[in-house]
């Protein structure tokens, strides 16, 4: 009797249409449109008559149109055409200063859902997860929200206060926000909190075929390369004693409202080694899926300064350390002082940080203090008081007794008890007195904190995403060297069906971030109805 050849395509139950690396408001925002949510213009009325006039004479959601023709001429804030729409749709007007509501309305069609899993290292809400909950967003808050939940009804509903200061969201409520709005939309199945990826890569989507006599599996060609396409194989571990533990957070969160365990990943370690024994502490996990998108964020592994002690345990390199710090009383105003090296707004939040607790600061900076590229000039003084406050210490317009500035100066070494600097430059035009010849200055100092960036954690990847840059061979970094991609799909120009959003594309504010999964939930609707994923 002859073989029976019967050509199939195996899937496995962990195969999957798309898979999300990442669980911040990017990511959180395609699964709203993957799960089926789908956006229609309102018809509200709107500045930009032409694209309003687009909307108008195509009743179909706006994930379904041409979105290279809706963004047209669109101007703002953003490099990305898509990114843009979103925002004019969403924001109306917001550059301008206006604060008009968005003219989309968003309804469930549940025959468009795409299949999807979400994987992120912690909680739902990225590194949001991992700041300081007292803190104010540099945006306002209805510039945080997701669509279909305005954030300023989510603060009514819940009796939270308005911050006068700006319209500025605390960090508490911004991560709040996120979590409750997974829960609320229905999407709480398709994420995997703590779930770590360690690797991507491909494998052949085969059509094996096995002989009925003697149940042997044979390749259904000899070419299978070239004759068929790749899947993504995402592989990684789950964590069960990360999530117990932050099982546990939650309900002391209920107790004591707006208290919040900033370093957690230290009581999680700390769990883990209490737990050594237990089995399955630690799974391991495989996706199979034909799309990946990254939406890691940039704020994964601090940049370091590369510089002599700087391992010692006595540098941080993160707000959620030194925070940890002063929170248990390591640090007091008897101390020595904190050192803070850099001038951006991490280094400002330190600084502000030390000195309302009471702490003496030491700063280190390498720009004079009246660079025009200083974060600080972009920043209106009526939103911002806290920072112009930071400004006018580095500038020395504001004297604070416990605030010393050393700009135009560069950390040279770090030791337990005291630091090594040195100017930037010998010239006599140098706005410090600190070592003006050269000389190298030593300051006795209780720790160190160095805020100088971040940058996204690829390590999963081949060569940690080197290949993926708009400037091959060099690290993906969100403001020189972003992921490339189709300016309307996100779909990486070098490796098909890797699509990239938020940050890790040069959108670093959440307004514009989520446009991303207008590009990609479009690009993924079209590909399914041109005959499937």
């Amino acid at each position: 009797m002859a073989a029976s050849r019967l050509c199939c395509r195996q899937k496995s139950e962990n195969y999957t249409d798309v898979v999300i690396i990442g669980n911040g408001p990017s990511a959180i925002t395609l699964s709203y449109m993957l799960h089926g949510y789908r956006p229609y213009y309102n018809g509200a009325p709107h500045s930009n008559s032409i694209l309003i006039n687009k909307l108008r004479d195509n009743k179909a959601s706006v994930v379904e149109q041409d979105l290279e023709f809706l963004s047209e001429g669109l101007e703002g804030r953003s490099t990305n055409p898509v990114a843009l729409l979103w925002d004019t749709l969403s924001h109306p007007d917001a550059d301008l200063g206006a604060d008009n509501p968005s003219v989309l309305d968003w309804k469930l069609e549940k025959e468009k859902v795409i299949p999807h899993v979400v994987l992120g290292k912690t909680k739902v809400g990225g590194s949001w997860q991992n700041m300081e909950g007292s803190m104010h967003t540099i945006s306002q808050n209805n510039w945080m929200e997701l669509p279909g939940c305005p954030f300023r009804e989510w603060l009514a509903k819940r009796h939270r206060r308005m911050d006068v200061q700006g319209g500025r969201a605390t960090v508490a409520d911004v991560r709040s926000y996120y979590e409750e709005y997974v829960e609320d939309m229905g999407l709480r199945k398709h994420f995997r909190d703590y779930h770590v990826v360690t690797s991507i890569q491909k494998v052949f989507d085969l059509r094996n075929c096995a002989d009925s006599e003697s149940g042997e599996v044979e390749h259904c060609c000899q070419n299978i390369q070239e004759n068929h396409c790749f899947l993504w194989e995402v592989r990684g571990y789950f964590t069960k004693v990360a999530a117990s533990a932050h099982n546990v957070k939650d309900m002391e969160e209920k107790e004591e409202e707006n208290q919040y365990i900033c370093d957690w990943s230290s009581f999680s370690e700390d769990l883990m080694d209490q737990s050594a024994d237990a089995p399955s502490s630690r799974e391991e996990f495989c996706f199979v899926t034909p799309h990946v998108v990254l939406a890691t964020g940039t704020y994964d592994v601090p940049n370091r300064l590369g510089i002599k002690g700087e391992n010692q345990p006595s540098v941080l390199h993160s707000l959620c350390a030194f925070e940890q710090l002063l929170t248990d009383g390591v640090l007091t105003s008897s101390s020595s002082p904190v050192c803070i090296v850099g001038a951006g707004l991490s280094a400002a939040d330190a600084i502000l940080m030390a000195l309302n607790s009471g702490i003496p600061v030491i700063h280190i900076f390498r720009r004079a203090p009246n660079d025009p590229s200083l974060i600080f000039k972009k920043l209106p003084r009526s939103m911002y008081p806290e920072y112009h406050r930071v400004a006018s210490l580095m500038k020395g317009e504001t004297e604070n007794e416990l605030y010393q500035a050393y700009p135009r100066h560069r950390l040279v070494e770090v030791s337990s008890q005291m630091v090594f600097l040195k100017p930037c430059s010998s010239s006599s035009r140098s706005p410090s007195p600190h070592g003006a010849d050269g000389s190298i200055i030593s300051v006795d100092v209780s720790c160190t904190v160095i805020m100088i960036g971040s940058r996204p954690d690829l390590s999963f990847l081949a060569n940690g995403g080197r290949n993926l840059g708009v400037v091959p061979k060099w690290q993906i970094d969100s403001k020189h060297n972003p992921v490339d991609v189709d300016l309307f799909t996100y779909q990486s120009v070098h490796e098909p069906r890797l699509f990239a959003m938020g940050p890790l594309v040069g959108d670093n504010f959440v307004r514009f971030g989520i446009g991303g999964a207008l590009g990609i939930t479009n690009h993924l609707m079209q590909c399914s109805q041109k005959g499937g994923l």
